[in-house]
Parts: C-alpha cells; structure tokens; sequence
C-alpha cells in the first residue's frame, strides 16, 4: 500500500504514540499506605489483575488503531497490485500516441512553431503530471510497426515523461489496427484490475492517420474488459501539403548504346488540405552523376488536386549497376513526402539464356526452324544487338547457368524435370524474368500444371493444343499495358498482319494475370504476372522480392502462327525483356514502415540506410529491422563493399492532411469500443473524476466511525466507577473490593 500524501500517513502514526504514553504514564506506581482492610484490598486486586490488563490493553488498541487508521485514510492510499482489495486499487493509463508520417505536419500558434506529434505529447505529460504516485502508465506509439514502448505499464512517472518529450515523428504510416491490437492485449493482460484502466488516443485523424476503410479490433473494452476510453478530438483545421506521389522512368532498363540511353522520367504531384488555390511547385530531378538539371514548375489551377513534369535525361554510358534518381520539391507543412526516389538498372549488354534442346547445324529451312532459334533471331537482328544469348539443355539446368542471367526463355518446358523447374522457380524468386512457350511438336502439355504450381502462379493453362480452320487474328485495340508502352503507338498497325493457327490457350476463367497482348475476341496470347508470396496470395501484383514471368500461349514456329516471320517479332520480343528487365526493378515497391522480401540474392547481407545504419539481412532474404527512413539503401555484400541501391519511399496516402468529419471519425472508432471525446481544453479532467485514493479511503474512515462508536461503548463497558444506586447495592467484598482498587487508577 502506497500514498497520495504520505506525510499524513507519517503523522496517523506519530499521534498513535499519545494513547501509548498515557497509558505507560498511568501505570507508574504510588508510595503504598498501610490501611486496615488494605489485605482484603489487595487479595481482590490480585484475583483480578489479568481481566483488567486485558481490558486496558483492548482500549489502548482501539485508540490507537482509530488515529492510525484516520491519518491513513487522509493520506490517500490505494494498493499497487490488482485484486488485492476487490474494486479498489490504483489507475493504469494507456497512452496510445499518433506518431506516424502524418504527424509531422507543422502547425501554427502564438508565432511558434511546432508539429502535431508535440501538440500530442504536450497533453501526454499533463495527463502523466495529473496522476497519482502510484497510478501506473502505458505507452504504445502508433506508426507502423506499432510499437509498446511501456507495455506492461510502469509507475515510474519522470522516466515515462522523458520518454515522451524524446518522441519524434516516423516516416512510416499510421497503424490504429496494430496500435488498437495491442491496447485490447495490454487490457487484457490487466485483467480484473481493467475497471481501473482509462485509454487515450492522442491523434490528429486526418486522413494520412486514420484510414475510416481499415478494420479496428472489435470489443476494445467490452464484456471482460470495462476501461474507459477517450480519444482526442478530430482536426478541423486545414493544413496545405503537396507531396510527390510518383517518379516513374519511360523503360527502368538503361542500356550503355542505343537510344535506351536517353530516357523521360515522369514525376506526379498531388496537393490535399487547404483550399487548393492557385500556385506554383518547383521540380528538382538528382541523381548518380547527373549533370544539373533544370527545374519544371507544376502551375496549379484553383482546385487542382494533381499535376505531373516530364524530364528528359542522358543516361548512357553507365556500364553495369544501378543509377539512382530522386524528385524533390521545396519544403512545405509536411517536409518529409516532398522527395521520391527509384533506381534504373544499368546494362552494358543484357544477358539471356535459352533453355532449348541444342541442335547442330544451320537449318535454312524456316518452316522447320523451332521456336529459339526464332527468338534468338529476334533478340539479336544484327550484330549491333545488346543482347547476348547462350543455350543450355532443360536436361542440364543447373543453379550455376542463372547466375548474372538477365532472361531465361523457356522454349522446351516439357524436357524440364523437378530439378530444373525448381531452379527456375528460385530464379524467378529473386527477381529474374521468365519467358515460356509451348514446344512446338506437342498436342498435349502436361507440364503445365508443373509449371504453374512449382512457381506458384495463379494461373490455369490447358492441357491439349486448340486448332483453328481459319487462322485468328490479334484484336485492333491491345491492352494498355507497361511492357508494350514504347510501342503503343504502332501496335495496331503492327498487329494487323499476324494471325495464330495454334494456341495452348489460357483458361481465363481460372487465370488472374495482366494481358499483354490479345485476340479479337478478348483472349490472351500473351500475359504477365508474379509468383505469389505467401503474404499476397490472391494479388497478381508483382511483390518486392519476385520477379516477372511471361507466357505465350503460342509456340513462335510458323507451323503453330505468322508471327516470326511478321514485323512485330523483333519489336515485341525486345520489349517483353527489355521493359520486363526494367519493371522487375521499377516496380519493387519497398515502403518505410516494413520488412519486404528484398529479392536481392544470397549474395546480399546488409543494407545501408541513408543515415549511415547498417540493417542486416536474414536467411529469408528480408531486413532484421524495420525500414524506417525514406531514400536510397545501399546493398551490402559479406565484405562489406556496395553492389546496388534500393529505393524506399513514404506511403503517399499516408501523407494527406485533409481534416475528417468528427462524426464519421467517432464512428469508426466506436467500431472497436465506446470511444467517448475527451476535453482537449482540459484533458485531466476525465481522470480527475474518478480519484484513485476516494474507494479506499472512504472505507477506512467508515472504518474510523465505527472503532469510535466501539471505543466508545468498551470504555463505557470497562469503567469501574459505579453510579450511586449500584454502589447502595453492592454488598459483595469482591465488588467493593474492586472498585476501592481501581479507582485511583481513574
């Protein structure tokens, strides 16, 4: 047991020391005087004795334990540990802090500046200095990954407050589900001591914080759990902010000659809070060994929510590696999501393995050539081609023929075994690209279901070859898709003279994956998608760590279609390396706040983060840590030396300082609990309605009343100075006895 004021106590248990001495004092002893019947006296006062002691020393108890109690129950005490006193024990206070990007936003009052995570913090530490010496605290920080930086809670309150005020914006997006999961788990863990626990969410809720679509904890405080919980009240004021949304280069593959050494870079802006108005934002683009650039202005229309600049830029002549590029715009409310970042790979010359039977000889025949000698013809149409292409048996593939390989073309899947399909699988894994058509000489193709289980894709290809009496044809409109976009504009006429007479057709009942090239009837001819990580499993989007797989429903043989032989092949195959090289590396969206499949190889053990720390890289290929700052990692090797960059950026959305509606905010909260709106004028206030010491002490000064009422009647009970009737009464030698030995003790 502790106490609110403790010096009270102190003193209850000094005045408890007067009924003592008084006591000790009355038992000095008299010079005895001899008197006649002093031995009748003296015989009755011995056979008494021990029921008068006990008697003093029953009131002695009684008075003291009225002062002891009384200075007690001023005091304010409250028991420590739950249960110990059903109902009645000490406060614990969740403070569940808003601490994500969102946070950062700077605002304005009284000519000072400051962000909102401090308005927060402010209202922490008052609810902190507000409470009782024993109240316990918790704290958990909201920005993903949430974090319970004082679960269990501590009753150290200056070492809670210190860790409060050392509180710093993150770059990361705000998590109330994980923040919220966490809270419902520390209130459970509290207990029957829950009725005791009062929860504060200290948040903004703009919508960077509060995303009113996501899924909150349901029965935060419910049936078991009976805390009080209170949640600051929603923004309302507007804060302008424009942030940088995207940078996406034209092809992310650049290679040393070419015309692919000259590239447009796309950078997209988005502003939201404020009023919108008329204004102007200056675009910067930086990079690896840029020579400077000349800034693009985005002038912005009155309720303009969106803009973009185009950058032309000579990227040639880098060799192999990566080239990293950053867009940066000036400083505004929220500093942190004006800058993004990408990486380019960079190629001297692409390198690609055919995974064919080999074959011996030149066969001048075309009507007899297969499908990679066709696809070599493509990917090399003159000596000046940056592709270089090696063969290797299906028979034979081993770990050893993928490495430094940029595309692995598949045109004999059905002469792969187990070994080989699980080679190319962990191939694909760590971000290669895959190109498969059917073998040209077979009706029924049980490798596909091999094929699309080893690498988990989810897809449905038929097992039996359709043929066509009339050849088909491509469909005038293609799909609007990245791996084409250089030659969208040419893609009709391109596809106009191609027709198909054979297709291992793709079940598109069954299949989920982006249709790169068509039929007139909607068909695919050629789609694209990633394996599925265990994390994703029914999104085809291309997860950090995988790479790209490409299939195409038709073997490039003049006996299965035309295609080879028309002008599309050239272009269509380089395109499909190409961009799909560029895209496996532009699309690895790695996000501050996580820990992705990184997809960099055994080779990789370390990443370094733009502020000079080392994060480690476990055998599953992801980060020990959390990335927790936006820009460009450095890849690491066992020896320490840098082998590429990555690009980590800021989730856009979590960025957006538009104010909510408070009514949709409390009702999305209210999904978890009963969130009631604490005073933000005065947030002790909750807490002071429900003082932690009044259960206990008003028990202990009913406690005080009643030993008073007792005392009162004992000393009564035990008095020996008997009123004149009964003294007229007694006859008895014991009674007079009795009372003669008493009295001078009064």
């Amino acid at each position: 047991m502790t106490f609110v004021t403790a010096g009270l106590a102190i003193a209850g248990l000094a005045a408890m020391v007067v009924p003592i001495l008084i006591h000790l004092l009355s038992r000095q002893r008299r010079r005895p005087i001899q008197w006649a019947a002093m031995r009748f006296l003296m015989e009755a006062l011995r056979k008494h004795r021990r029921r008068l002691q006990l008697q003093q020393l029953l009131l002695l108890a009684v008075r003291c334990l009225i002062l002891a109690l009384l200075g007690a129950a001023l005091a304010r005490p409250f028991l420590e540990a739950a249960g110990m006193l059903d109902g009645v024990g000490s406060r614990v206070v969740y403070l569940v802090i808003d601490n994500g990007l969102a946070s950062s936003v700077r605002l304005s009052s009284d000519g000072e500046t400051h962000t909102a995570l401090d308005a927060s913090v402010d209202v922490a530490v008052s609810l902190v200095e507000s409470l009782g010496a024993g109240d316990a605290i918790g704290v958990i920080t909201a920005a993903r990954p949430a974090s319970g930086l004082v679960v269990p809670p501590s009753g150290d309150h200056r070492a809670i407050i210190e860790l409060l005020r050392s509180l710093e914006p993150t770059e990361s997006p705000t998590d109330f589900p994980a923040a919220l999961g966490l809270l419902k788990r520390a209130l459970e863990d509290l207990g029957s001591g829950g009725d005791r626990a009062v929860a504060y969410l200290l948040s903004e809720f703009r919508s960077g914080s509060a995303r009113l679509e996501a899924s909150l904890p349901a029965d935060l405080a419910g049936d078991t759990i009976s805390a009080t919980l209170l949640a600051a009240p929603a923004a309302q004021r507007s804060i302008a902010n424009t942030q940088i949304v995207s940078i996406e280069p034209l092809r992310g593959l650049i290679l040393s000659e070419g015309v692919d050494g000259t590239g447009q870079v796309s950078v997209t802006l988005a502003r939201s809070g404020g009023e919108l108005t008329r204004d102007v934002s200056r675009v910067r683009l930086v990079g690896d060994q840029l020579p400077p650039i000349e800034p693009r202005l985005v002038e912005w229309s009155p309720g303009q929510a969106r803009g973009e600049v185009d950058f032309i830029v000579n990227l040639a002549g880098r060799g192999d590696g990566t080239l990293s590029l950053s867009a940066v715009i000036d400083d505004d409310a929220l500093p942190a999501d004006n800058a993004r970042h990408t990486v380019l790979l960079s190629r001297n010359r692409v390198r690609g393995l055919l995974i064919d039977r080999r074959s011996f000889g030149a066969d001048r025949d075309l009507h007899r050539l297969r499908a990679g000698p066709w696809l070599v013809r493509a990917l090399q149409p003159s000596e000046r081609s940056p592709i270089d292409v090696i063969e290797v048996d299906p028979a034979a593939l081993d770990t050893v023929d993928l490495r430094g390989v940029d595309v692995a073309l598949v045109t004999r899947p059905d002469l792969l075994d187990d070994s080989g399909w699980s080679v190319l699988a962990a191939y694909v894994r760590t971000g290669g690209l895959l190109l498969v058509s059917p073998p040209g000489d077979a009706n029924v193709h049980p490798w596909t279901e091999q094929f699309v289980e080893t690498l988990n894709l989810p897809w449905r290809i038929d097992l039996e070859v359709t043929e066509y009496e009339t050849p088909v044809r491509l469909a005038s409109e293609q799909p609007d898709t990245e791996l084409l976009r250089l030659i969208s504009a040419d893609l009709t006429e391109l596809a106009k003279p191609v027709t198909v007479d054979r297709v291992l057709a793709v079940d598109t009942a069954q299949t989920r994956a982006e249709t790169v090239l068509a039929f007139a009837d909607g068909t695919p001819l050629v789609i694209a998608g990633s394996p599925l990580g265990r994390e994703t499993q029914g999104d085809t989007s291309a997860g950090a760590g995988s790479g790209l797989v490409i299939y195409l429903a038709v073997s490039p043989e003049l006996s299965w279609t035309n295609l080879p032989a028309q002008p599309l092949m050239v272009p269509l195959v380089h395109e499909l390396v190409k961009q799909g090289i560029g895209l496996i590396r532009t699309t690895r969206r790695y996000a501050v706040g996580e820990r992705p499949m990184l997809g960099l190889g055994a080779v990789a053990t370390a990443l370094l983060d733009p502020r000079g720390r080392n994060i480690a890289i476990d055998n599953s290929g992801r980060p020990n840590a959390a990335l927790t700052h936006a820009g460009l990692y450095g890849v690491l090797d066992h020896g320490r030396q840098r082998l590429a960059s990555i690009a980590v950026n800021l989730d856009p959305m979590s960025g957006r300082t538009d104010p909510q509606d408070q009514v949709v905010v409390s009702e999305w909260l209210n999904r978890s609990g009963d969130w009631a709106l604490f005073d933000a004028g005065d947030p002790t206030a909750a807490l002071r309605t429900a003082d932690s010491g009044a259960p206990l002490a008003g028990i202990l000064l009913t406690a005080v009343l009643a030993l008073i009422i007792l005392e009162t009647a004992l000393a009564r009970w035990f008095s020996h100075a008997l009123p004149p009737a009964r003294m007229a009464d007694a006859t008895g030698v014991d009674e007079m006895a009795e009372a003669a030995a008493i009295a001078p003790h009064g």
